[in-house]
């Protein structure tokens, strides 16, 4: 994790943060296509995702939450201030993502909770394209540390 340090204190409800962007590849859809054995037609075959209502391939939506995570973790998380991640609340796809898209993490604080040695901080994720569609929104939950007291 190579984020700047963010200690629980630090932190407070409605501050916001920006990861840098992200292409998704042929390269993740077919790795993650075979990491997983998720091998659904949509994903995996051009002719038939021309015939749908996307007219091309929309990559698996796992997989954008996994890039999702990855420009988290590089952009945001750090050791000395991250316990661990906590967990998912809710998540949704309002729109495909798609092989040479260019995605960005918009996170915003929506609650904090003390739990020793910090506390649990949800934030509203919400994914974006290089042309403006969204297309996965969450909750995400991270145990993170208070910072420590200077002797």
């Amino acid at each position: 994790m190579s984020g700047p340090v963010r200690y629980y204190d630090d932190l407070s409800v409605g501050d916001t943060f920006e990861t840098r962007g992200r292409t998704i590849t042929e390269t993740h859809l077919v790795t993650h296509a075979g990491n997983t054995g998720d091998m659904n037609e949509l994903q995996m075959n051009a002719a038939y995702a021309a015939d749908t209502e996307f007219g091309e391939r929309p990559v698996h939506a796992p997989l954008t939450y996994s890039v999702m995570e990855g420009l988290i973790t590089s952009d945001f998380r750090n050791e000395a201030s991250n316990v661990c991640y906590y967990g998912l609340d809710s998540m949704r796809i309002p729109a495909p993502t798609f092989v040479g898209d260019t995605i960005t993490v918009n996170r915003e604080v929506v609650d904090k909770r003390d739990k020793s040695p910090g506390g649990i901080v949800t934030f509203r994720d919400e994914v974006t394209t290089d042309d403006g569609r969204t297309v996965l929104v969450c909750e995400t939950l991270e145990y993170i540390r208070t910072r420590p007291e200077v002797e």
